[in-house]
This record gives structure tokens, C-alpha cells and sequence, in this order.
């Protein structure tokens, strides 16, 4: 039996890739607001903008329980949590901070944009260091905030001009304004830092050096991996949205020129002209431009193991219609060449004119950052706003065979199978692909492995494993998003923070599987037997517990808002810490239940049986316990 995929495209519908040899599908959802986002080791640290909480989700798509940091955001229009770059176990973060401690929305002056370092301990971020200090204007302003790492683990990030006019916007207006050296006799007038890309030199105790200035607004910056020169993106006034190669001491031009400086821009009241050379920073146009803006954002260089066919190409996404474009870049990487000779001015006149020639992928809705790993690219969208937003993977169909990405100098932990293939690692200490039926045979006849540390994750989202034999076999860490388990025999199977969102497990007996930490967010569990099971960190949320046997089960640290109307909760049940948020626990027996620390904000308790249940500490809000 070969398992066969159901179509993620029909089922998430949007997104459309315009190369056949790739397929997309959403790597996780209900982030809020989520901006940026990098790795760490396996897993994915993502920003949250509006919330300030840096959220971690491992490789097979389950986010954890706990953020891995939670600081105080201003998150009015474009500023809050926005920008991350890491290190190995350092990770470098920018945002708007709230002076206040707490998060506030209504702007206000108390608020600054800092760059900070963190440590990273592999569970949480700690020992914060301030590296820079910048201003945070109340209105929509532009923040910046994006970052990223270069070749030498030197790390850049951007400031916009925060309705700034001054020296770093290319005005001028007085002799003793100098970008190093501000001379209190000259002018009263404070002299901001804005408009600008600044390089941190992490190597040398983070040294910050002024790289780049005359930025309007952007939120795209990205390193060739083959030169190592930086490029932006930047967003134009009403027209002329930009695409910039950024060297050491470059001018973008505002707010003398948006766009080539010898096109007409009816944003300037004047002909545009260019800035004259300002303490050896050096003007140029841009390498590509958009009449009509697009808000592009995101700007990246593919991976060569799953994007080898684009190496000479670098990507961009845009807010404005949740589109990707590729750029074919020259021999020497410092500009792009086309195939259609109309856009051999290095402008798109009108956005449905030429577009389709660059456009790689479209229906994303708003595309915020763009990463690239071993595996896939990454594509975050704020797409629906609050709990609204994903992040998709876009991967390749018909990957290199491992036999050359091991030549091409991939470790065990980075072989990447073709979809429908599983990882499975043979006797002579290599890793081969095989189809699920397979693999599972080759375990139990010969001892080939198929879940090892040092192996790639089985991920298998949206699959029929109707039929096959799970029986006893580790599958920690795996991905089965929305697969089908018909009549799958799972009985002891370990699924130790295994992906099993949406999957339908009604009326299965799970009472000796190990679901420790199992994404089980908007699975059928009705009628399931839970009954004495360790489900600590499990995540709940949206599940369909209705008749379900919990009793004797632990839930402490569980994230459950799912509909469990009439479970059966007994007194051996082990709630502590769990979240039950505005859950329905309607006729749920909770007698002498450990529910304290637990959140029950909201939750509906109508018919619920408390007696000798303890709540030590637990967050009653928006309660009514009048019946009880």
C-alpha cells in the first residue's frame, strides 16, 4: 500500500505556485500578527508583532505551549515586535519597547526601538543586552525593524525615516549637522538616527556601525550567500517601491529621489535630483523598481539543496497582494537581467502589465518575511490578522536523491525524500527514501530505523495511512497533519509530540499510546478512550472531546478550547496549569479534580460537578459560579 496525498492546495485554496516542480502547503497557522521569524536549531522562532511573544514551533509544525520570551510592545500601526537574527545561541532581536512594562496599542511617547541580544538556552531566551537605542515616533511612522545576518555572522538592521527630515533624509539644512559628531553649539535641535541601515559587528564586543542611509521605509533585508553584498527593499512615498543592492556607505536617496532619478515622479514637487555625496555615502539607483507601489517586503537568497534550480535568482514578497517575485540576477550578482526587453529599464510601468514574467507565486495575502532552509521555503503571512496568521512551506515535488545531497555535503538530519517518502536509515549507517508500507516492513524485518535523533522528521500532512500497521512503533516528532487514520492500527504507537492536528482518532483506544506533547489541535476525539494517559503540554485546542474518557488522564500544562461537553473527568484526573479558556465543560465531572493554577477565563461550567475539586490559584475571570 503507498500512501497518497490529498491535495493541500484545494483544502487551504489561495496560494499558487507558478512552477510545477513545487508544491505549497500551510506549515502552521493561528499565529497573531506575525512578522519575522529565523531558526534555531531545528525549530522556528517567529515574532509576534501586536503580542511581543517570540513563539517557537518545532520542524513538524507544532507550536509549543509556553512563548520562549514575552517582552512589553507599543504595537500601534507599523511598530511592535519586528525584527530577529540568530547565532547559534545568541539570537538578536529589534522592537518597539513599551516603557510602561506592559503591552499598549494607543500611541504615546513612552516607547522606544531597541535592538537587544539574547541568549538562547534552548528552551527560553534570557540576559538581555541593549545594543542600540532609536526613537519610536507615536503615529504610523516607519519603524523598520528587519534584520538579518551576513557571511561573517556580522548582523544589519533598518530603521525607516520616522517622518524625520534631517541629515539621514538627505536634508541638510545646517553646516554642523554631521552623521558622527553632533556639535550642541551648532543646533539645539536633537539629531535622530532614522532612515538608515545599521551593521552590528558581533565579533567585535557589537560594535554598531552606520552602513546605509536615506532608507524611506523597509522591511526587507537579505544577504547573497555568493558575494555576500546586502540587499533592501524599500517602500516609495505613493510610487516607486524599490529593490536596492546595498553597499558599505550607500545613499538610498530619500527624500531627494524615489525610483531611477531620471524618471518622472509626481511625488517630488521638484525634479528629482541626486543627493550630493554625504560624508563618503555614495547615491545610485535602484537596481529594479515598481511604479505602482506593491509594499514589498521580504527579500532572500534559495537554499541550493531544495532550490538549486534558482541559484542565480534571489526572491521578494509584497504586503499589498501577498505576491512572490523572482529576479534572474546578472553574471556578476549585482543586478538582475529579462528576458522581456520591456523591463530592460529596470521599471514595471503598471503591475498587470509585465508582472506574470517575474512572478514566481501569488495568494498569500500579505507576505511578511521569507526564510529559506535545507528542506523548503518559508513564506509568513499575516494574511487574517489576529490568530490569522501562517507561515507556509514551499518545497520542492521531486527532490535531489540523498545519495547526492549527502555529495552536495548534506548531513544525515538534512536529507530531504520526495513527498510520499519517509526517511529511513539502513544498515550501512546511510539514509534512503521509501514509501511508508515499506519502511515499516524493512523495521521489522531487517532493523533499519525510521526514528533516530539523527535522522529528518517523518512528515506525511494530508496523507491516507488508512490500512497500515503502527502497532509499537516510535514515531515521536512526526507530521501527520489531517491524515487519514481509518481502520490504521495505532495501538501503542508513540506519538511523543507528533503533529496529529486535524486528524479524525473518534472512538479509537488510546489508553496505551503516548500522546505526551501531540498537537492534537482540531482532531475528532469523541467517544476516544483517553482513560490513565500521560497528556502533559498536549495541545487541545479546538479537539472535539465530546464522550470522551479522560478519567485518570494528566493534563497538567494542556492547552485545551475545544468542545468536551459531557467527558468524564474523575477525581484521579490531573488538571494543574491546564487552559481552559472559554472551553465548554458542560456536565463535565470534575469532583475532586486537581484544577489549580488552571485558567477557566470564560469557560462554560453549566452542570459541572466541583465538589472537593481543588482551584488553588486558579484564573476564575468572566466566571459565574452563581449555581454553584
Amino acid at each position: 500500500m503507498t500512501a497518497t496525498i490529498f491535495s493541500l492546495s484545494e483544502v487551504y485554496g489561495e496560494p499558487i505556485i507558478f512552477d510545477d516542480d513545487y508544491l505549497v502547503e500551510i506549515f502552521v497557522g493561528g499565529l497573531h500578527y506575525p512578522t519575522t521569524m529565523d531558526f534555531v536549531g531545528d525549530d522556528i522562532l517567529v515574532l509576534e508583532k501586536n503580542t511581543g511573544k517570540v513563539i517557537r514551533i518545532m520542524n513538524n509544525g507544532i507550536m509549543y505551549n509556553e512563548p520562549v520570551l514575552d517582552v512589553p510592545v507599543r504595537s500601534n500601526f507599523y511598530s511592535g515586535l519586528l525584527g530577529i537574527a540568530t547565532l547559534s545561541d545568541r539570537v538578536f532581536l529589534y522592537y518597539t519597547e513599551s516603557e510602561s512594562g506592559s503591552d499598549a496599542y494607543d500611541p504615546g511617547p513612552d516607547a522606544k526601538n531597541r535592538v537587544y541580544q539574547y541568549d538562547w538556552d534552548g528552551e527560553k531566551l534570557t540576559n538581555p543586552i541593549l545594543i542600540k537605542e532609536l526613537i519610536a515616533q507615536q503615529r504610523d511612522d516607519h519603524h523598520g525593524g528587519v534584520m538579518t545576518k551576513g557571511q561573517n555572522d556580522e548582523i544589519y538592521f533598518v530603521i525607516g525615516d520616522q517622518n524625520q527630515s534631517g541629515i539621514f533624509e538627505n536634508v541638510v539644512e545646517n553646516p554642523c549637522y554631521i552623521i558622527h559628531f553632533v556639535n550642541d553649539k551648532c543646533s539645539s535641535e536633537p539629531i535622530y538616527e532614522t532612515a538608515s541601515i545599521f551593521k552590528i559587528h558581533t565579533n567585535d564586543d557589537n560594535r554598531v556601525e552606520l552602513f546605509a542611509m536615506g532608507i524611506r521605509n523597509s522591511f526587507g533585508l537579505g544577504v547573497d550567500p555568493i558575494t555576500g553584498y546586502l540587499w533592501d527593499t524599500e517602500n516609495g512615498k505613493d510610487h516607486f517601491d524599490e529593490i536596492n543592492l546595498v553597499k558599505p556607505r550607500f545613499n538610498s536617496g530619500w527624500n531627494s529621489v524615489m525610483g531611477p532619478v531620471d524618471r518622472n515622479n509626481p511625488d517630488s514637487p521638484v525634479s528629482q535630483t541626486i543627493p550630493p555625496p554625504f560624508e563618503n555615502f555614495v547615491y545610485s539607483d535602484p537596481e529594479f523598481s515598481w511604479y505602482e507601489p506593491v509594499g514589498p517586503t521580504a527579500i532572500a537568497f534559495p537554499d541550493l539543496t531544495s532550490f538549486g534550480k534558482y541559484s542565480d535568482m534571489l526572491f521578494v514578497g509584497d504586503y499589498h497582494h501577498g505576491r512572490i517575485y523572482e529576479f534572474q540576477l546578472n553574471s556578476d550578482r549585482t543586478g538582475f537581467v529579462f528576458s522581456d526587453q520591456r523591463l530592460s529599464d529596470l521599471v514595471l510601468d503598471k503591475l498587470n502589465d509585465k508582472v506574470e514574467k517575474i512572478l514566481f507565486a501569488k495568494g498569500f495575502k500579505t507576505v511578511t518575511d521569507i526564510e529559506f532552509r535545507h528542506d523548503a521555503m518559508y513564506v509568513v503571512s499575516i494574511a487574517g490578522g489576529s490568530s490569522g496568521g501562517s507561515i507556509y512551506k514551499i518545497y520542492p515535488k521531486d527532490p535531489i536523491t540523498p545519495l547526492k545531497q549527502y555529495q552536495a555535503g548534506s548531513t544525515h538530519k538534512k536529507i530531504v525524500c520526495k513527498p510520499g517518502l519517509i526517511p529511513i536509515m539502513k544498515n550501512s549507517g546511510y539514509i534512503n527514501c521509501a514509501n511508508l508500507e515499506t519502511a515499516l516492513i524493512l523495521t521489522q524485518e531487517i532493523a533499519w530505523d525510521i526514528n533516530r535523533s539523527d535522522m529528518p522528521i517523518i512528515n506525511l500532512p494530508g496523507y491516507d495511512l488508512s490500512g497500515l500497521n503502527f502497532e509499537h512503533i516510535n514515531l515521536s516528532y512526526s507530521n501527520f497533519r489531517e491524515s487519514n487514520f481509518t481502520s490504521t492500527n495505532i495501538a501503542n504507537a508513540n506519538f511523543t509530540s507528533v503533529n496529529l492536528s486535524g486528524v479524525d482518532l473518534s472512538m479509537k483506544d488510546l489508553t496505551e499510546n503516548i500522546l505526551t506533547g501531540a498537537d492534537l489541535r482540531n482532531a475528532n476525539l469523541s467517544g476516544a478512550d483517553l482513560s490513565n494517559n500521560q497528556l502533559v503540554n498536549t495541545i487541545l485546542t479546538g479537539a472535539d472531546l465530546t464522550d470522551a474518557n479522560l478519567s485518570g488522564a494528566d493534563l497538567s500544562t494542556a492547552n485545551i478550547f475545544g468542545i468536551i461537553d459531557g467527558i468524564n473527568i474523575l477525581q484521579k484526573t490531573k488538571l494543574k496549569g491546564a487552559n481552559f479558556t472559554n472551553a465548554n465543560l458542560t456536565n463535565t465531572n470534575l469532583i475532586g479534580a486537581d484544577i489549580s493554577e488552571t485558567i477557566l477565563k470564560g469557560a462554560d461550567l453549566t452542570g459541572v460537578k466541583l465538589e472537593k475539586a481543588k482551584v488553588n490559584n486558579s484564573n476564575l475571570e468572566d466566571l459565574d459560579l452563581s449555581f454553584k
